[in-house]
C-alpha cells in the first residue's frame, strides 16, 4: 500500500483515484469545490458497479481507501505520489506545484497528467524540481496498461526508477514519449484494448496475466515487507492514524454517518469549518470522542 494524493476531480482525475484504489492504496484526493468531490465519490461508486459487472471487481469495493479532502495541503502532506489532473492551464498547474512542493514530503514524486504542457514551465516555481515529471494516464485508464511520461531537465533517474516501479506493480507499462507530440489512442484502439483487457480478465478468473506468478509463503513477514514496500507493523499503525493530520490517533466518531475516521483536533476543525467527512462527503453535524481501553 502506497499514499497516494490526486488533485481533481475531473473525469480522468476520478479513473485515476479509481485505478489507484482498485490496485490497493490509500487514496486521498482533492478539489477545491465540494460538489466535485461530492461528484467524485458518486463517479468512484459507478465505476465500482460498472466493473464488478464486467467481472473486473470481485470484491464489493476497492482494496484500498479513499478520502476526499477539501484543503490541498491536507491532501498531499503524507503521500509519497502525488498525481495533479486539473485542466489544462498553466497558471493553474504552476500555483499547484508550487503549494503541493510546499506542503509535501520533499521525497514525494509530483506528476502532472499534461497532454500539451511542457513540465519544466509547469515546475518553473516548485521546490525540488527533480521529483517532477509527466505522468500521463491514458483514458479510460482502467484497461490501458500504457502510461506516458515526459522528464524535465532537472528529473532525476531516481524519480523516474521510482515512478516506473510504482507503475509496474500495477501492471502498467511506463514509456518514454517519443517527439513533441503525444501519444493518442484512436476510439477503435481504446476499444480494442478494452476487450483485450476483459478478456485477459475472464481468463484468468478475475486476475490480469500480469499478477498471476508463483505465490510466495503470505506468512513471511520479510517478504510482505518487500512487496507492498512497507513495514507492516507501519502500515497496522497507519491503519489507526488521522486521515487529516496524520499524527494522533482516530479517536473522533462523526455524526451523523458515525465514521471514525479523524482525532478529536481535526473533527473539531472538520466541524467549526463546516467541512464534510472525509469517507462519505455527508455533513457532519457533531461530533464525540471515543476513548480507547
Amino acid at each position: 500500500m502506497v499514499r497516494v494524493a490526486v488533485i481533481g476531480g475531473g473525469s480522468l482525475g476520478v479513473k485515476i483515484v479509481g485505478e489507484l484504489a482498485y490496485h490497493g492504496h490509500e487514496v486521498r484526493v482533492y478539489d477545491r469545490s465540494p460538489e466535485a468531490l461530492d461528484h467524485v465519490r458518486l463517479r468512484i461508486q459507478e465505476d465500482t458497479r460498472l466493473l464488478t459487472e464486467d467481472g473486473v471487481l470481485t470484491s464489493p469495493k476497492f482494496l484500498g481507501d479513499v478520502y476526499y479532502m477539501s484543503r490541498l495541503e491536507e491532501a498531499v502532506k503524507s503521500a509519497d505520489f502525488i498525481f495533479e489532473a486539473v485542466p489544462e492551464d498553466l497558471a493553474l498547474k504552476q500555483d499547484i506545484f508550487e503549494w503541493t512542493s510546499q506542503c509535501a514530503k520533499t521525497d514525494a514524486v509530483i506528476a502532472t497528467n499534461s497532454m500539451s504542457l511542457n513540465i519544466d514551465e509547469v515546475s518553473e516555481r516548485a521546490s525540488y524540481k527533480e521529483r517532477c515529471l509527466v505522468v500521463r494516464y491514458l483514458f479510460p485508464v482502467y484497461c490501458i496498461p500504457e502510461v506516458e511520461i515526459v522528464l524535465g531537465k532537472e528529473t532525476s533517474v531516481f524519480t523516474l526508477e521510482k515512478v516506473r516501479g510504482f507503475l509496474s506493480r500495477m501492471g502498467k507499462i511506463a514509456f518514454l514519449r517519443s517527439g513533441p507530440e503525444p501519444f493518442v489512442l484512436s476510439p477503435q484502439q481504446r476499444e480494442a484494448k478494452k476487450n483485450d483487457f476483459l478478456r485477459t480478465i475472464k481468463e484468468n478468473k478475475g486476475c490480469p496475466a500480469k499478477l498471476c506468478r508463483r505465490v510466495p509463503n503470505l506468512t513471511d513477514k520479510p517478504i510482505l515487507n518487500k512487496a507492498v514496500e512497507v513495514d507492516i507493523d507501519e502500515y497496522s499503525s497507519r491503519e489507526k492514524d488521522c486521515v487529516v493530520c496524520m499524527d494522533e490517533e482516530r479517536n473522533c466518531v462523526l455524526h451523523p454517518c458515525h465514521h471514525m475516521c479523524t482525532c478529536t483536533t481535526c473533527g473539531r476543525l472538520l466541524l467549526k469549518r463546516q467541512d464534510a467527512c472525509p469517507i462519505c462527503r455527508k455533513h457532519i453535524s457533531s461530533i464525540f470522542r471515543v476513548y480507547h481501553s
